[in-house]
């Protein structure tokens, strides 16, 4: 089993919001991000994720009006609860809404956790060095398959993998699952190639 942070929450709306308002909308989409369609003169649609304050933070979503958080990164949510800060709407202030919340600790079995670190490796997006959308997993091979020898593109997609196995999700499962373990693997052999590419 593994120890992480249950947070239950519920907004209120003020002046008689509804909950099929726009405003109920970014709320959410604050805090899950959201993907955006924009057309341009051309006519050519274009995709946007647009990061919500968890969008790169593994977690669970067991039910409505409620997540499950590795200990230790619920700060940035809280913040939103209390100012309405986000980096998906640039928000003067808080809005028309409260928010009730809670904060326990729970276990979880470690199986839970797993299946989530895997999905949420698989789809980590990074821009690549082509300014192009990604993913982690992607870069890592061309990086050591030796299609890309840019140091600091190198630098970056290793901080990014090591931003990942930090987390102690990671650390406490990755012996216990294949793909973990050799996205652990990988990462290793990536610092080794980044650390050589330095140097020289």
């Amino acid at each position: 089993m593994i120890q992480v942070n249950y947070i239950k929450y519920k907004f209120t709306f003020n002046n008689n919001i509804k909950h099929s308002s726009y405003l109920y909308q970014k709320i959410f989409r604050s805090i899950y991000g959201y993907q955006q369609n924009v057309t341009k003169s051309n006519k050519k649609v274009y995709t946007y994720k647009r990061p919500g304050i968890i969008s790169n933070t593994p977690h669970i979503k067991p039910g409505k009006n409620s997540i499950i958080l590795p200990i230790g990164c619920e700060a940035n949510l809280i913040e939103f609860f209390n100012t309405g800060k986000n980096p998906a709407h640039n928000w003067r202030n808080k809005g028309d809404w409260e928010v009730n919340y809670s904060i326990n600790k729970i276990d979880v079995p470690k199986e839970s956790i797993i299946i989530e670190l895997e999905e949420y490796i698989r789809d980590y997006k990074v821009i690549n060095f082509e300014n192009k959308e990604s993913t982690i997993l992607i870069e890592i091979n061309k990086i050591l398959n030796k299609e890309i020898n840019d140091v600091n593109y190198m630098k970056n997609i290793l901080k990014i993998s090591n931003n990942i196995i930090l987390y102690d999700w990671f650390k406490d499962t990755y012996i216990y699952s294949d793909f973990l373990n050799k996205f652990h693997s990988d990462f290793l052999k990536l610092d080794e190639v980044v650390n050589i590419k330095w140097i020289c």
